[in-house]
């Protein structure tokens, strides 16, 4: 579970830098349980694409950090 702070930012560098990769998608650890090992395309719950699910969950962070995104 620990690592260095090199492998533990290569997954967000990848998605910032990293031409092809896919839309909508996870990146991070493929190992043990997606907690560990190779950086890949990682597994999205099928909740992770209702947008009512998404709505809700983008005001709750907004509420409860008290960030408001919208301009």
């Amino acid at each position: 579970m620990v690592q260095t702070a090199e492998k533990g930012a290569y997954p967000e560098v990848m998605c910032a830098t990293q031409d092809g990769l896919q839309q909508r998608a996870l990146y991070g650890p493929t190992g043990r349980m997606e907690f560990a090992g190779p950086v890949g395309k990682g597994t999205l719950e099928p909740h992770a694409y209702d947008k009512p699910v998404m709505v809700r969950l983008w005001e709750r962070s907004e509420k409860d950090t008290g960030f408001n995104w919208a301009l």
